[in-house]
């Protein structure tokens, strides 16, 4: 064979190797949330190449135009091709009314279903061409959202999978509520980032739960200076999340929740009780408050919705209004409230949102709720059924949101064991009922939990409220790396997984982890539970830094919303320090027994300075550990959230390492002290007040 032919040959092989790569790329599978209504995937696919265009059919629109410009952004951080907007016909977005789009589909003979609502879409990608038709702007939006996940590759080697694809949403309304009030308040840009991944989860509306938060002019005196929203902010996320299709809701408590404004003297005679939490039907300028903030309210969002909160008012007729709820029963005076509220906000022409906690406690009184009042019905416990709390509204002819959470409240990291029951398990029940939307939670209890890490739980929501029930949670797991990350293979929601269930590893599902982790490992209440929990503890760390050395060696691979990783590796980092503070304390009190027990033994007394040497030092080593996590925690909240309350959480972490050194010179001196006499202090000097058995 000559050297020409041979070289021919191999070329050829070269060649059809590659091609056969690429054809097995094309022949992956589809991943994509939440899942379309229709989907068929066709094997083919269409190579997406530098400076290929979008060809918006109506030029005019500018909400296609910022859809177009949406998704050229997502390719070029992705994928690393840029793409040009406007001529040629590479990609054909626009509204299925639109001739062009109607053409394009009547040759490919897509037919759209009779069910078709407003937010649905079309989508068609052959090897040459993309079109993308929304039955309104918000449809080809999402039609968009949808084609992002079918981009796969990078540089000289993407391509777009091909299918076609007619979806539509099950629930109307598919919302998400922050806590922003609870210490963590986010900053203007974290507030544009959320907006922007709901959206690419096709979520459509946004509720900032406000307590003290909202910059009020009329009543100026409650709000953080460094931890509120003026008017002027909040009406730039408006304006900011329209593009993306996202409605704001406001969220201004009217009833319960209220001690951060109570707690001033000023307000202190609007409260129920003394500085308390919840304000007092009895006092009329209760009313007038209520009416000055929703008045500026009105004027910032233009949503048709205004959410009232009045969740948890525990305090009602404990106080001002004794009297007249021992007369008339708390419900009544309850829903009287809610009454003056409505007609406080009935000048605004919008349809108002309640928290429906109460209403239940009280099912005699539902029937007295307007039926022009949406019921925002939420439970956050894993459950097999939600209907025995959904059925009394439906009965009642009332119009409700499922509100499910994300389970971040208390926790060191989100309890997707949790997450991963209750979100599919009650929309699934509130679909089967009519319920009109779901609206996902997140609560900052603790005043330390970092949003970043809930976006597992925030993509779920999305997709069980966009698909028709039940959410298939396997099938979920299975697409999120791709769908969320951009990254192939699932061991980045295995991570997560892994340490949203670390509280079950360690055998705590009664205890909150977040308040474990910060308490005083010298009591007998946690001395116990480490000689109980100790095993567990070690499967757990095991567990836990298995999942971090993974996040280590899968990040890379991340081409989207790679400012999740830090927030998972800094929780994989707390729950192993957790662990530790477990077993580092029975190993300490079993040394320390034992040193007291047998001082007449120098050997098993030095065993000591393993807890109070210069060189090795374990209780030190905590200490530095500690102040390690405080340092990642500051960085992370300050990605997130305005400084008003940072310092009185980096406090504790000032105060646990000051622990750990105290601790270490306790060590240190009762060491000395054996030195002089031979003897050391009782354990109970040192706090060891529980001792461990072998």
């Amino acid at each position: 064979m000559s050297k020409k032919l041979c070289f021919c040959t191999i070329l050829l092989i070269c060649v059809c190797f590659q091609w056969t790569v690429f054809g097995k790329q094309q022949s992956g599978a589809v991943q994509i949330i939440p899942e379309p209504k229709h989907l068929e995937a066709s094997g083919e696919s269409f190579r997406l190449k530098n400076g290929a265009r979008i060809s918006i059919a109506d030029a005019k629109s500018t909400a296609d135009r910022f859809a177009a410009q949406d998704f050229a952004a997502d390719v070029k951080q992705t994928a690393g091709v840029e793409l040009k907007i406007g001529g040629g016909r590479d990609i054909l977005i626009g509204l299925l009314e639109n001739a062009s789009i109607k053409k394009e589909f009547s040759k490919a003979r897509l037919e759209i279903p009779n069910d078709f609502n407003d937010e649905g879409y079309a989508l068609i990608v052959t090897p040459n061409k993309i079109v993308v038709g929304g039955k309104t702007e918000s449809g080809t939006f999402y039609g968009l959202q949808t084609l992002k996940q079918l981009v796969r590759g990078e540089g000289a080697n993407v391509f777009v999978q091909g299918a076609r694809i007619i979806d539509y949403p099950t629930m109307r309304y598919r919302a998400f509520s922050d806590d922003v009030s609870r210490g963590l308040v986010p900053t203007l840009d974290f507030v544009k980032r959320q907006i922007r991944t709901f959206a690419m989860f096709k979520m459509n509306m946004h509720s900032l739960y406000m307590e003290q938060t909202f910059a009020s002019k009329s009543h100026p005196l409650f709000a953080p200076e460094e931890g509120s929203f003026t008017a002027e902010e909040l009406k730039e996320i408006v304006a900011y999340a329209k593009n993306y299709h996202v409605e704001i809701v406001p969220q201004q408590q009217t009833f319960g929740h209220l001690h951060k404004v109570l707690k001033f003297e000023k307000y202190n005679r609007l409260a129920e009780v003394p500085y308390g939490d919840v304000i007092t039907p009895q006092e009329e300028d209760s009313y007038k408050f209520v009416h000055d903030l929703y008045k500026e309210i009105n004027e910032i969002f233009p949503s048709n919705f205004l959410h009232i909160g009045a969740d948890e008012t525990f305090e009602l007729g404990e106080g001002r209004s004794r009297e007249v709820s021992k007369e008339k029963g708390v419900g009544k005076v309850y829903f009287e409230h809610i009454g003056r509220v409505r007609d406080i906000l009935k000048p605004y022409n919008r349809q108002l949102m309640m928290w429906g906690d109460i209403a239940l406690s009280h099912p005699e009184l539902i029937g007295e709720i307007p039926k022009d009042v949406i019921v925002m019905n939420w439970a956050y416990g894993p459950r097999e059924s939600y209907t025995p709390r959904i059925e009394p509204f439906q009965k009642a002819g009332l119009k409700q949101f499922v509100c499910p959470s994300v389970y971040n409240f208390n926790q060191i990291f989100p309890n997707n064991e949790n997450v991963a029951v209750n979100i599919p398990n009650f929309v699934r029940d509130g679909q089967k009922a009519g319920a009109i939307g779901v609206m996902n939670t997140n609560w900052d209890d603790d005043g330390e939990t970092l949003f970043e890490m809930t976006w597992y739980g925030v993509a779920m929501g999305a997709a069980a409220g966009w698909e028709k029930a039940p959410l298939d949670v396997e099938k979920f797991d299975g697409k999120f790396d791709w769908a969320f990350f951009r990254s192939e293979g699932d061991d980045l929601t295995k991570t997560i997984r892994s340490l949203g269930a670390s509280s079950k590893t360690l055998g705590i599902e009664n205890i909150q982890p977040n308040a474990l982790f910060w308490q005083n490992p010298f009591t007998a209440q946690f001395q116990k539970l480490a000689g109980e929990k100790l095993e567990n503890a070690r499967r757990m760390r095991l567990g836990v830094e298995a999942a971090e050395e993974s996040l280590i060696k899968n990040s890379g691979r991340v081409r989207r919303n790679s400012e999740m990783l830090p927030a998972i590796r800094f929780a994989a980092q707390r729950l192993d320090h957790q662990g530790r503070r477990l077993i580092l304390l029975e190993q300490f009190s079993q040394a320390y027994w034992d040193a007291y027990l047998n001082m007449s033994d120098r050997q098993r007394v030095r065993k000591l300075t393993w807890y109070s040497g210069a060189i090795y030092n374990y209780l030190r080593e905590m200490a530095e550990e500690t102040g390690e996590l405080k340092r990642k925690y500051r960085a992370l909240y300050l990605a997130e959230n305005r400084p008003s309350h940072l310092e009185s959480v980096l406090a504790r972490y000032d105060q646990s390492i000051q622990m750990w050194l105290d601790k270490s010179l306790q060590i240190r001196n009762a060491l000395a002290r054996y030195a002089e006499n031979g003897t050391i202090p009782p354990p109970e000097e040192i706090g060891l007040v529980y001792r461990v058995k072998k």
